[in-house]
């Protein structure tokens, strides 16, 4: 990929199928559970980009945060520095350089990271606590009808259970506001992601997409607990298929930048909130509160 990422005039040029064996190949290269969770951490950064644009962004630029498109980055008020090389990605055929073309519907685009990049000062990012993150979390699934509660539950359990018969959410209330937060995470994201049996329970491969999805979400607000991740090798073996892990990747990244997205749009109203310990559903308005009584 040396020759990959350069400019507008660099001159060798870069195919969607160069880009997509050069992902295969660093999956194949690096599988472990260790690189595994280098993709979720990179994801949680590298908002809006799929997981293979991820794998190509960290291969190319392992210190990149925030990629955009040269007229992306003239939007916020940035401008490319000069002589920076790009990051060749996968993109949809209206964002490619044209000089690649597209291929099926897709084709190359360039983008730059932040640190190529000059202008002013960007808007600080705002200091969240789980708590925060915890009662946006509990909107989120309020909105898809779930209410939310905390009280105790078995020690066997998991820190959280699901009812879907009766739609709620139960957080154990010995859990602290991080450890909170990633079990409710994780629950939203089976309820998103899976069609699970009152009798199935969780393991599995549904198992790591959820904690990978919740993985992504609370660190992408700077909220991680310590916390152990299921084994993506053990769950599907030390030397998988790479359209496997591509296909697993892609789906926790979808649906994390889902969460992500939906949780953002509930925070200013999380932040507003005094920090205590919440026993009842979480309802912030009458909308919530009629919403509460109908479920």
């Amino acid at each position: 990929m040396g020759s990959s990422h350069g400019g507008a005039g660099n001159r060798f040029r870069v195919t969607v199928d160069d880009l997509r064996r050069a992902v295969d190949a660093e999956v194949r290269r690096n599988w472990s559970d260790r690189q595994w969770m280098r993709w979720p951490d990179a994801a949680a950064v590298l908002q809006g980009q799929s997981f293979r644009n991820v794998v190509l962004i960290k291969l190319q630029m392992p210190d990149a945060m925030c990629v955009d498109s040269r007229p992306g980055w003239q939007r916020q008020g940035r401008r490319v520095a000069r002589g920076a090389s790009g990051i060749r990605i996968v993109a949809s055929a209206r964002d490619v350089d044209r000089a690649a073309g597209p291929v099926q519907g897709h084709g190359v685009a360039t983008v730059w990271d932040i640190s190529q990049t000059e202008g002013g000062p960007m808007p600080p990012i705002g200091d969240l606590r789980p708590e925060h993150v915890y009662v946006a979390l509990a909107r989120v699934a309020l909105d898809a009808g779930y209410r939310v509660n905390r009280r105790q539950l078995p020690d066997e359990s998991t820190g959280a259970i699901t009812d879907r018969r009766r739609r709620r959410v139960i957080v154990s209330d010995d859990l602290d506001g991080a450890v909170a937060a990633m079990r409710l995470a994780h629950e939203l994201a089976h309820l998103r992601m899976h069609k699970m049996s009152p009798d199935s329970g969780c393991h599995g491969l549904s198992k790591l997409e959820a904690e990978s999805v919740a993985y992504t979400t609370l660190a992408r607000f700077g909220v991680l607990p310590t916390h152990q991740m299921a084994s993506a090798a053990g769950t599907i073996g030390r030397n998988p298929p790479i359209r496997l892990v591509e296909t697993l990747g892609g789906r926790v990244v979808a649906a994390a930048g889902r969460l992500i997205g939906d949780t953002e749009r509930r925070l200013s109203a999380a932040q507003v909130l005094r920090d205590k310990t919440r026993t009842d559903p979480i309802c912030l308005d009458m909308e919530d509160r009629e919403l509460d009584r109908g479920l």
